[in-house]
């Protein structure tokens, strides 16, 4: 179903002009487990919509948005900083080139053969590292939203998801493939850093979804997150009202996947250096 043209114009104005159980992440916000009670900081949440940008595309429209990490909070500004100066410290990522680095991260409407709606990208350029989300606003905009994503992928040397050798890149094949696209993504590695995370032996947790490991690792947790089972009704919804409290929560979630993602990266360097270069 489309957006309708009150829903579409409420969007504009705003604009200014499942859980995956394969990702092993997402719980239950103010369950009070013991990984969130060791966290030091807390993510509150952020109902506001960012800003973004309506993409013409020669395949339709989607919405694009590119936050700085300041722009996310304060936490993100430092995580941020810390991250990619400890991985150009380490040298185990090319980051010094723009964009030759990309952190993936994709939100869809269920486990295989299903829309993807949301696609995250965390650059390292060479004004720093910024996230950039392409959404599509309905099921309409798939189509165009994918052929951008791979054009930005299609740049990476480093692929860098969190188990996204299992979902997020044969997710977005599949869609490609759908769509009777070309598959152009093609890095010369694809770092997955779930697989990094299950081989670290001294690594004391109850499980490696990566919200425990944020807490446990990062020392972070989030407050009023949205379960990412709940992420694929919560777009539909989006969908059929265009109303934006729910979809700026998973635009949220998904920010605080790539940072996280990036962050357990910067942790562990000698695993990333030893994690095999496969595509």
């Amino acid at each position: 179903m489309l957006l309708s043209r009150d829903a579409r114009r409420k969007l504009a104005a705003l604009q200014g002009g499942s859980e995956h159980p394969q990702r092993e992440r997402a719980a239950h916000a103010g369950e009070g487990s013991c990984e969130e009670s060791m966290a030091a900081t807390v993510v509150a949440p952020n109902p506001e919509m960012p800003a973004g940008q309506v993409v013409q595309h020669s395949l339709g429209s989607y919405l694009s948005i590119r936050l700085t990490p300041a722009d996310i909070g304060a936490w993100a500004e430092e995580v941020a900083g810390r991250v990619f100066t400890e991985l150009a410290r380490s040298a185990v990522l090319p980051i010094e080139a723009p964009h030759q680095v990309a952190f993936l991260d994709l939100e869809t409407t269920g486990l295989s053969s299903t829309p993807v709606f949301l696609i995250g990208l965390l650059h390292v350029g060479g004004h720093g590292p910024h996230v950039h989300q392409l959404l599509a606003r309905d099921y309409a905009e798939e189509e165009a939203a994918v052929a951008a994503g791979l054009d930005l992928l299609s740049g990476a040397k480093v692929l860098v998801s969190f188990n996204g050798r299992s979902f997020d890149v044969p997710f977005l094949r599949d869609r490609t493939r759908y769509h009777r696209m070309e598959w152009t993504v093609a890095p010369e590695r694809h770092v997955d850093v779930l697989w990094v995370a299950r081989r670290q032996r001294d690594l004391q947790v109850p499980d490696h979804r990566l919200i425990t490991l944020e807490s446990r690792v990062c020392g972070r947790r989030r407050a009023g997150d949205i379960p990412g089972e709940l992420i694929p009704a919560a777009y539909h919804r989006f969908v059929d009202t265009g109303e934006t409290d729910e979809m700026a929560l998973i635009l949220q979630h998904n920010q605080i996947d790539l940072l996280t993602t990036a962050e357990l990266a910067a942790q562990w360097p000698e695993g990333i250096a030893l994690s095999r270069s496969t595509r």
